[in-house]
């Protein structure tokens, strides 16, 4: 009852009007040199097992400088570094497991990496975003397109995760999809 009455509400005017003349202001990042804050930034995966099943996992622990030029987006850049020790799926033997040689490798290869080489405007404040990402040891060329985000940037990906030789063990690792989904989310620190 409670939501046939709020959607008559809102059907027959019950919010206020916002007039057409009103600016739209579209949050997005600042300006100049910044670092990534790592409390409101995300680096999150999500992978599908047996077929049917998604895996989310997050990384905890990630550092990164973004430097924009909003009047030449051109000369923007980005680096990224990831600690992969900070794998965090809400399955503690599944995080040790993602730190094994099968994996990530955590203990030679502690950090995923990624550098820009190039930005290229697209319009509307997006932006192509190229240069090469590292996993485990393993540089392979990305290119992928970031949207403007509230002090920040945000972009959704896929990789193979056999390009990196993450492709687990005997039997898990055919059990799991090639392609991991990847969302990264950038948020300027305050005192930026």
């Amino acid at each position: 009852m409670r939501s046939a009455v709020l959607l008559l509400t809102l059907l027959l005017g019950g919010l206020p009007s916002i007039p057409a003349s009103a600016p739209v202001v579209a949050a997005g990042p600042p300006a100049g040199t910044w670092a990534i804050d790592p409390s409101r930034s995300v680096v999150q995966f999500t992978v599908t097992k047996l077929g049917f099943e998604d895996v989310t996992g997050t990384f905890r622990d990630f550092s990164g400088t973004v430097r924009y030029d909003a009047a030449n987006p051109a000369g923007s850049s980005v680096e990224w570094r990831v600690k992969v020790g900070s794998v965090k799926t809400d399955a503690s033997n599944r995080d040790r497991s993602l730190q094994s040689v099968e994996y990530f490798d955590a203990a030679n290869h502690p950090e995923m990496t990624f550098r820009s080489e190039r930005v290229r405007p697209l319009g509307d404040g997006r932006l192509q975003v190229d240069g090469p990402i590292t996993i485990k040891g393993r540089s392979r060329p990305l290119s992928i397109v970031v949207e403007p985000a509230e002090r920040g940037f945000e972009t959704r990906f896929e990789l193979n995760r056999y390009d990196f030789d993450i492709v687990g063990g005997s039997v898990m690792g055919r059990l799991i999809g090639r392609n991991v989904r990847i969302r990264l989310l950038a948020v300027a620190r305050e005192d930026s």
